[in-house]
């Protein structure tokens, strides 16, 4: 059938009403038999077998493309007035941890019915505004579209409900989004538990962790969906599954307890939404009212930080305490404050000191010794518009500052790969590794295997950080190569050596 466009959104009247009947009383499967685990599968929609998902689609807003989905704002009374809302992760937007976007004017696109087999009906809707988005306590952003719910399910899209309920450990779950360079997908795995964690300075409380299959860069924003009741549970913000060796940097999330960083490998995490429903009013979002978890929000100054300190030993092995002083500011005319050592206790509204008053957009300092060890600290500040008891909404969303303290022994030894680029001739190439390897660090000499010590300081050569390569020949004979390198902070780091044969001297 020839596509139409209607005010300037691609529609297809044919999708009219494919939705209905879709939330049967009986129970359905919609992972169609797949195993948990099983890799992804890409979707179909030319006979209308997958109509439950046409309102998940792609978003594509500024430089990036993420998943989203058509949420049902819908209360009680049905209304079908209120704005279009999209679900989708807070970075997909832009977002960060140290102010809230609310309310924002902004530009981009959602497509729905993103199979591939409908690329011809695909419906096209405008961004008209950014309603909530944060990287503060979660990874979720609620993004208004420039038609009405109502519009889009006289379109043909019906919209996916919010769970009431947490997501139960070892239920089956679904995650279907549309990774880059393709359309939807469906992955089938157990959800496991939930846990806090921590990701280039962003923390994140309460993320539903799976080890679905086929997670990858596209598929933000993905709804977790119950397998039989087509609910959302939460939506899609990171993954281990792409980082590689990295520990609590960007795309390589971890989980601290206690101030020890714990990665657990091909796992995937996602915001929690069970009560999200309740920060709707009359289809229209209300983050304010007292029972949303999106809860109050304050915004502090951006600032650019040393977060990572070196933490030296003494001869006997203990380390020696160093002094955090933390400078901050933000609009609330009085806050509080807690140090911790685990993310879990950001989000507990006990254990707050008392309310201070704030000096506004001026600098407020908190000075505190880092003399347990090394390992991560945090500093959770709340910001309160008056002096009230901290509830969890408001722990929930404080402001998260961080010192990481690095101390000997480094236990990663240098990385590198190793191609010879032309007979007798080498290329060694170093891998960056924070925060325990930095590339800035490396060094290495290469000598006749008779004349090298690796263990002593001369002959070392420092290597090109733009480069991160270096050469060697062994055209003259072998061989011996060694390489050192250093943490974040200038901690040493173990010394590698390997032996490079002439091809004379090859078997």
């Amino acid at each position: 059938m020839k596509a139409l466009f209607r005010n300037g959104i691609l529609a297809l009247p044919l999708l009219l009403g494919l939705c209905k009947g879709v939330q049967s009383s009986t129970l359905t499967d919609l992972g169609e038999g797949v195993a948990n685990f099983a890799p992804e599968q890409r979707l179909n929609n030319d006979h209308g077998q997958h109509r439950h998902w046409l309102a998940i689609g792609r978003l594509n807003f500024k430089n990036s493309q993420c998943s989203g989905s058509l949420i049902d704002t819908r209360g009680a009374d049905v209304e079908q007035d209120g704005p279009a809302y999209v679900l989708t992760a807070g970075h997909c937007v832009g977002s960060d941890a140290d102010r809230f976007i609310q309310n924002a004017p902004a530009s981009g696109q959602v497509i729905f019915n993103y199979f591939e087999d409908t690329q011809a009906q695909q419906l096209a809707y405008s961004i008209a505004r950014i309603s909530w988005g944060t990287r503060r306590g979660g990874d979720i952003a609620i993004v208004e579209l420039d038609r009405s719910l109502k519009q889009l399910m006289t379109d043909g899209i019906s919209p996916l409900k919010l769970a009431r309920n947490p997501a139960a450990t070892g239920s089956n779950v679904l995650i279907v989004g549309a990774p880059h360079f393709t359309f939807l997908t469906r992955v089938a795995c157990r959800q496991e538990a939930s846990v806090d964690i921590f990701e280039d300075g962003y923390v994140w409380f309460d993320q539903l962790s799976n080890r679905c299959e086929g997670v990858r860069n596209g598929i933000s924003g993905s709804p977790v969906l119950t397998r039989y009741d087509n609910e959302i549970l939460g939506v899609i913000g990171t993954t281990t599954r792409l980082d590689g060796p990295f520990r609590c940097a960007g795309d390589a999330p971890c989980e601290i307890r206690d101030g020890i960083p714990q990665k657990s490998l091909n796992t995937n995490y996602a915001t929690p939404t069970s009560d999200l429903a309740r920060c709707f009013t009359a289809g229209w979002l209300t983050p304010d009212v007292a029972n949303c978890p999106l809860g109050p929000a304050s915004d502090f100054e951006p600032r650019h930080e040393e977060n990572y300190v070196r933490m030296v030993r003494t001869k006997k092995g203990s380390t020696v305490p160093l002094t955090w002083t933390q400078i901050f500011a933000l609009n609330q005319p009085f806050y509080r404050l807690k140090y911790t050592r685990t993310l879990a206790d950001c989000a507990n509204s006990q254990g707050y000191g008392p309310a201070r008053p704030s000096k506004g957009h001026e600098q407020d300092i908190s000075t505190y010794a880092l003399d347990a060890g090394p390992g991560f600290y945090f500093l959770c500040v709340i910001g309160q518009a008056q002096k009230a008891a901290v509830d969890r909404r408001s722990a929930r969303n404080a402001k998260i500052y961080w010192r990481w303290a690095l101390a000997e022994p480094v236990n990663t030894a240098p990385v590198y790969t190793l191609v010879e680029s032309k007979k007798n001739t080498f290329i060694v190439t170093l891998l960056e590794q924070p925060p325990d390897l930095a590339i800035t660090g490396y060094q290495y000499k290469s000598t006749a295997p008779q004349f090298s010590d690796c263990l002593t300081a001369e002959g070392y050569q420092r290597i090109n950080p733009d480069k991160n390569a270096f050469t060697v020949s062994v055209a003259d004979g072998p061989k011996r190569v060694c390489l050192k390198g250093h943490d974040i902070v200038g901690n040493p780091s173990p010394v590698v050596d390997f032996q490079l044969l002439n091809s004379t001297d090859r078997p």
